[in-house]
């Protein structure tokens, strides 16, 4: 399965996505958002985010797109695949699910 290049935000500001979860990066400590494109139901992988809003379930990331969390967190094979090659590509070595601390975040948390 090919990895594919991200559209410019400019075509695509707004991302929805399915099935998501947010992983760190460790030590740098940056987050970031995996899951389903709700409209191409292909795998994503976000910037690092910046803000991010629990109770409307969106936050804004490094490259200023946003996503919006729509359901519940969940897995899918597609959004795993990419998030792995992500990580290969950036060298990243370990990193740490914290999905379930999404909540505890303040409003328009900054990381």
């Amino acid at each position: 399965m090919p990895i594919w290049t991200v559209r410019p935000i400019s075509s695509e500001p707004c991302i929805r996505l399915l099935e998501w979860r947010i992983f760190e990066i460790l030590p740098q400590g940056t987050r970031h958002f995996v899951g389903l494109n709700a409209n191409s139901r292909t795998g994503r992988v976000s910037s690092a985010i910046e803000t991010f809003d629990s109770e409307a379930s969106q936050g804004t990331t490094q490259s200023g797109r946003v996503y919006t969390l729509d359901g519940e967190s969940g897995y899918a094979d597609d959004a795993q695949y990419v998030w792995e090659r992500w990580c290969s590509a950036n060298g990243v070595k370990e990193c740490v699910d914290v999905t379930d601390k999404m909540n505890s975040w303040g409003e328009h948390e900054h990381r």
